[in-house]
This record gives structure tokens, C-alpha cells and sequence, in this order.
């Protein structure tokens, strides 16, 4: 009799623990189903905080435009193509284009490098604009020749999730 008592017990605890273990579980097929969902979820947000690369959109706290390219020559007399960017402060925190923002130029993938213009009429990337405000402003990039496309690269200081990109043709 003390064996049946043994085997009897052994059964029912075999029996509790195996209903304690399948309450807090959900079967595989389950488990299956909502890890694809969960994956599907990450998948689509991830999706939609990467927008499609263009010439305009929002860099963080600011908005910034790749508006025109122009042609000038350097303090040395050198070939230059002239960058227009509009650059709105929507922080809450005064703010300069040099310390917001990282652009680059390149032709025939070879970065450029910036210009230094004699003559005026160039807005400084340092000047500080207040929350709300937005500053037009030319970065000049010395051009290393007068016919290859010019690609223009703008994402937010210490980041590049999110690219703001322009070629422009030249000839």
C-alpha cells in the first residue's frame, strides 16, 4: 500500500506540474505566430522612420533644404559650384547650420573640398538663428571640373539615418 501511495502521489504531482508548466506557456505554433508578428511590427517601424532620400525634409530639430547650385570662382580664381541650403530652426534652442548640420559634395565620388571666397555675400554656416527661424545660406565647394554631375549629401551632425540627397548636372 505505501507504494501505491508513492506511485499515486508521484502521478499527481507529475500531473499538477504539467498544468502549472502548460498555463504559462502558449503552444509552439502560438509562440511561432507572435514572434512573426512581433517581427512584422519591428520590421514596418523601422520602414517608416527611413524615408526615401530627397532634397528637402527634417534633420533631427531642423528642416533643410538643397535648393540650387551656382557657379563663381574662388580667391584664387578657381572653379567653384555654390550650394544654396534653407535651413529652419525647429528646436528650442538657438542654433548654427555648422554645429546642426554635416554636408558634403562630391564629383565622380570623390568628395570636394570647401572653397574660400573673396568676395561677399556668402551667410556664414556659424551664424546663430533663434527657434522658428530659418537662414538661407551658400557653401562653396571647389569643383574639379565644369562637366561632371555635382552630388550633394546632407544629414544631421553625428547621425546619418536619415540622408538628405540632390545631383545636379552640369554642362
Amino acid at each position: 500500500m505505501n507504494v501505491k501511495k508513492i506511485i499515486l502521489i508521484g502521478v499527481g504531482v507529475l500531473v499538477v506540474g504539467g498544468v502549472l508548466a502548460n498555463m504559462g506557456s502558449d503552444s509552439k505554433e502560438d509562440t511561432t505566430k507572435k514572434k512573426e508578428a512581433t517581427t512584422s511590427k519591428v520590421t514596418k517601424k523601422q520602414e517608416s522612420e527611413v524615408p526615401a532620400e530627397t532634397d528637402a525634409g527634417d534633420l533631427g530639430d531642423y528642416h533643410v533644404a538643397i535648393k540650387e547650385l551656382s557657379f563663381a570662382k574662388d580667391y584664387n580664381g578657381e572653379d567653384v559650384g555654390v550650394i544654396d541650403y534653407e535651413f529652419t530652426n525647429n528646436s528650442d534652442k538657438n542654433a548654427m547650420f555648422l554645429t546642426s548640420i554635416t554636408t558634403k559634395a562630391f564629383q565622380n565620388g570623390i568628395a570636394l573640398q570647401l572653397a574660400i571666397m573673396s568676395e561677399s555675400g556668402y551667410v556664414d554656416s556659424m551664424t546663430e538663428i533663434q527657434p522658428g527661424a530659418t537662414l538661407n545660406l551658400k557653401v562653396p565647394y571647389k569643383l574639379t571640373d565644369m562637366t561632371t554631375p555635382v552630388s550633394v549629401e546632407a544629414t544631421k551632425l553625428f547621425s546619418d539615418k536619415v540622408k538628405l540627397t540632390k545631383e545636379f548636372i552640369l554642362q
